[in-house]
């Protein structure tokens, strides 16, 4: 036997002994082994597998064994014993085969599996999770979209945070009506502008952060680099690597989303933006005066933002066109008539220009040309919802967040997968429009 074996095998036969010689509690016997009555109790149990006797004094305080015979149980260790990969919803079907009258329900199997210590479990398989924290507020954010959430006549909405990894510190968060990048770029821009830069952002590998063959290159790291912001990644199906905003997601659903929705129900007219101003109420309230149980004293995320020594401070100190960021921007050249074409439509350009390349940016009434950050001049604008001379297409996008088109792979969005879109080519072909439920949600280039 090894010795971490054996010495293990002793403090279960210790934890044993104080408990049914010496009659103490788990609570006494925790004390003097400086464990977790969690962890004790568990070691008394482990030390009763091979006990027939002190495992049905043991079980003696379960419900089960009084409600279902003994045979049942035994029954179920044999299965899982058998084909330690049986799960307990495999054993159920055949116990309820075996005893159609007296059968235990899936819980109630696998909390006896579980605390007979037979959880199929690899001996290679990396247990619990790997803890990490920056030490210093601004050294690293966490970014995130929470799936859609459905708030009364407001319908399906999206939360899109920025969460400070040492401090839990949440430094900006909003609900939008959409996931796309520009709302990823708006609370980018909110957190940086009031808080500073910081080092590092953790996003995961959505479309909005990074382009489904897994290049950079999207306007969000192009942001990140342009402000001297370095963008990591999570690993592929990994949100624990996150966990700190997913938690802090559920902090939002449990504390937050329930009372919110119950004030939507009872007034009619409020609209997204009443929506967000008592969400930032609520975020003052957590930032400052709620306490946080992983955080040293109980401190409020604030204390810890602003009070920590060293903090990472590195303020905004250029200015930035916001306008080309949140906006949908492309580059047309301007024709010999002083003209672009921009999804199908012309829009006339001041003289001067004729053969160079402009920046278009697109709003949702307007749109404004620049050369070299100038404003050249700015034309009402509407996205064409159905254009003459061209054909709405229907894709299904895949799992990956892909859709093909003419033998060709486009991305659009993981988070949407399954969801038939319609496709519509504009601009003579070089540009797709794609449209969810009648509402235009991306443009590509062919």
């Amino acid at each position: 036997m090894k010795i971490k074996e054996k010495e293990k095998k002793e403090l279960y036969e210790k934890a044993r002994d104080l408990y049914y010689n010496k009659e103490l509690s788990i609570n006494e016997i925790a004390d003097i082994l400086r464990k977790s009555e969690r962890t004790v109790y568990r070691w008394i149990q482990r030390s009763n597998q091979e006990d027939l006797l002190v495992s049905h004094k043991m079980t003696r305080k379960n419900c089960c064994s009084k409600k279902y015979p003994l045979e049942i149980f035994n029954r179920v260790r044999d299965l899982k014993i058998e084909l330690p990969q049986r799960s307990a919803p495999t054993i159920h079907a055949t116990l309820k085969k075996e005893f159609p009258t007296n059968c235990p329900s899936i819980s109630t199997i696998r909390k006896h599996i579980r605390e007979q210590g037979l959880t199929d479990r690899s001996t290679n398989q990396k247990q619990g999770y790997v803890r990490f924290e920056r030490k210093k507020p601004n050294d690293l954010w966490q970014i995130d979209i929470a799936g859609v959430q459905t708030v009364g006549h407001l319908e399906k909405l999206y939360l899109i945070a920025l969460l400070d990894d040492c401090s839990r510190f949440v430094v900006a968060a909003e609900y939008f009506e959409s996931q796309k990048g520009a709302n990823v770029l708006k609370i980018i821009r909110d957190a940086i502008v009031e808080y500073g830069r910081p080092n590092e952002i953790l996003a995961d590998n959505g479309t909005q952060f990074r382009n489904v063959i897994g290049d950079l290159g999207t306007k969000y790291s192009k942001l990140l680099e342009f402000m001297g912001v370095k963008p990591i990644f999570a690993k592929s199906s990994h949100p624990q690597t996150k966990g700190k905003l997913e938690r802090w997601f559920g902090t939002v659903k449990q504390l937050f989303l329930l009372e919110a929705r119950h004030f939507v129900k009872n007034n009619p007219q409020c609209s997204l933006a009443d929506f967000n101003q008592k969400f930032k109420e609520w975020i003052q309230w957590y930032n400052v005066e709620k306490s946080h149980r992983s955080l040293p004293d109980k401190s409020s995320p604030a204390k810890i933002f602003f009070e920590t020594e060293d903090r990472v401070f590195k303020p905004l100190q250029t200015n930035v066109n916001w306008d080309k960021w949140l906006n949908e921007l492309a580059q047309r050249k301007v024709n010999k008539y002083n003209e672009i074409l921009y999804k199908s439509q012309t829009f006339k350009v001041p003289p001067g220009y004729s053969g160079l390349r402009i920046d278009a940016i697109e709003y949702e009434d307007k749109i404004e040309l620049y050369f070299k950050d100038s404003l050249l001049i700015t034309h009402p604008y509407n996205v064409p919802i159905n254009l003459k001379g061209t054909l709405k297409k229907t894709r299904k996008i895949a799992a990956n967040g892909n859709i093909s088109y003419k033998g060709k792979r486009y991305p659009v969005d993981y988070k949407l997968a399954g969801k038939t879109v319609e496709v519509q080519e504009t601009n003579n072909g070089r540009n797709l429009l794609v449209y969810l439920n009648g509402k235009l949600i991306t443009t590509l280039d062919s």
